[in-house]
């Protein structure tokens, strides 16, 4: 699949592409995706609502790529987390995506990949419980 992004897919960047998203929501939606734990349902909002005009995941390609980065910016800001090159990750060879983000703890979450999931498999892949598994995997503060 050849995705036309703004950015190069780099770790990077990933907050870039996050911001596209931001906007596109603000822009296409009036939706405020602020980067809160509570936005990203409005995120997953956003898939189902591709998933329910028949959209492909090659025909939603970018805007899922941006969705993507935008779930993991909200891991990486609240989270503590960062992203990574998949290919310096435990998601090596599994993941097809550039990058990943690995979270305090070591647990490295591929949030790019659970939005085109979403939109190939619908509710099963539901963003915001895939958010709170991450943040339940999160060790506390020291």
């Amino acid at each position: 699949m050849k995705i036309d992004l703004h950015y190069p897919a780099t770790p990077d960047n990933a907050a870039e592409h996050a911001e596209l998203a931001v906007r596109a929501a603000r822009e296409e939606f009036e939706l405020q995706l602020d980067y809160s734990a509570e936005s990203v349902d409005e995120a997953d909002a956003q898939i189902e609502w591709m998933r329910d005009q028949g959209l492909t995941g090659e025909e939603a390609a970018e805007p899922l790529f941006v969705l993507g980065c935008y779930v993991g910016e909200v891991m990486v800001r609240n989270l503590r987390g960062r992203w990574i090159s998949t290919v310096r990750s435990a998601l090596a060879g599994i993941s097809p995506w550039p990058m990943v983000v690995v979270l305090p703890g070591g647990g490295t979450w591929d949030p790019i990949g659970k939005a085109y999931k979403r939109l190939e498999l619908g509710d099963s892949e539901y963003l915001p419980a895939f958010y709170a598994a991450a943040a339940g995997a999160v060790p506390p503060d020291p």
